[in-house]
């Protein structure tokens, strides 16, 4: 009996053939990643939907995940989150919705360390600027718009961020630095204590990376950036990558924040638009009845002006990165201005709910 409850169960992923073992007590993306195959996947928190899988053979325990990512319905078809499922049976067989990545475009398989905070600067009311240090030995590799897990002390489910350093050529971060813009939200106990007086020093957890936010390899075209608060980090960090590597067609970053005390990380833009002369970016202030015209900032949000600035975004890529309402409206927006939905590429971060 011992036996057959640490026996690991063989899944096979039918959209490609490969087989992977994923032990009775480790989520299936978990496993798969583990094991170098790139299953689709972003928020891995049972919210988004992006890893549903359709099971052809096999049961599994679906865990936690929102109603409005996969209905009851849906599950009793057969349908899971492959990100908050765990296998019940001996063998298992899926079918991702969405594509699996090759093997040359397979994500880096995600490792757990604990690193230090170095830094817990506060940049707006509402973001702090987080830097954790990772110990020598961690070969830790990520691609730009990757985000990670960090486990915070008394909190049971980790939370994630996404960062805003970009890798270096070896695919590591610049001298051993991860970055973080992390947003405080009322109640939240993570970013809470991420945002305490008394961070310098504290060990956290680190689990990751993940996410398949990118800009697409052989991109040609010209591209806009859409920002929400802190959803420039995986934008900046995608930025930082692409330009150093020599992107050439132009590029248009608009941040939208609510007021000026929530304007931040504008040295960084300011560095790449004097490096990069094709680059140029701006802000948008929402809930601001005025604006100090020397700034050349606007006013109102992106979807009312957005039109005014680009008559035509069909032969744009659109990222856009924020929480899920501004990524949904922005979404929409782009569309109406003729924007492809293959070229709108989104990060949408949806709270986690313990």
């Amino acid at each position: 009996m011992a036996q057959q409850e640490t026996a690991a169960t063989l899944v096979t992923v039918a959209n490609t053939g490969q087989t992977f073992r994923c032990p009775a007590d480790e989520l299936v993306l978990d496993a798969g990643l583990g094991a170098g195959i790139g299953l689709p996947h972003n928020c891995r928190g049972g919210a988004c939907g992006t890893c549903k899988s359709q099971i052809l053979e096999g049961e599994v325990d679906h865990g936690w995940v929102m109603s409005f990512a996969i209905s009851d319905e849906e599950k009793a078809a057969g349908k899971c989150l492959i990100c908050q499922s765990k296998p019940l049976t001996p063998t298992l067989v899926i079918r991702t919705d969405n594509a699996v990545a090759g093997a040359e475009d397979a994500p880096p398989a995600p490792i757990e360390a604990t690193g230090t905070v170095l830094a817990a600067e506060p940049l707006t009311p509402s973001i702090r600027r987080l830097v954790i240090a990772l110990p020598p030995e961690v070969r830790f590799r990520f691609r730009a718009g990757m985000h990670v897990e960090l486990r915070t002390p008394g909190i049971a489910k980790p939370r994630t961020y996404s960062i805003a350093c970009a890798p270096d050529d070896a695919g590591l971060p610049p001298d051993g630095l991860l970055e973080f813009f992390i947003t405080r939200h009322e109640g939240g106990q993570a970013s809470g204590w991420l945002h305490g007086p008394e961070r310098l020093g504290s060990p956290v957890q680190v689990h990751g990376p993940y996410g398949t936010f990118q800009l697409p390899k052989g991109a040609g075209r010209p591209v806009l950036c859409l920002a929400g608060g802190s959803g420039l980090a995986p934008i900046l960090s995608i930025l930082r990558r692409v330009l150093r590597d020599g992107f050439a067609p132009p590029v248009r970053l608009i941040l939208s924040v609510h007021d000026q005390s929530e304007v931040f990380a504008l040295d960084a833009l300011h560095a790449l638009a004097r490096r990069f002369p094709h680059f140029s970016y701006s802000v948008t202030l929402t809930r601001s009845d005025r604006i100090d015209p020397a700034t050349g900032w606007r006013r109102g949000r992106i979807t009312v002006w957005l039109g005014q600035e680009f008559f035509d975004l069909s032969g744009f890529t659109v990222l856009i990165a924020g929480p899920p309402g501004f990524v949904d409206a922005c979404v929409a927006t782009a569309r109406s201005l003729g924007a492809t939905p293959e070229h709108i590429l989104t990060d949408s971060f949806t709270a986690t709910v313990p």
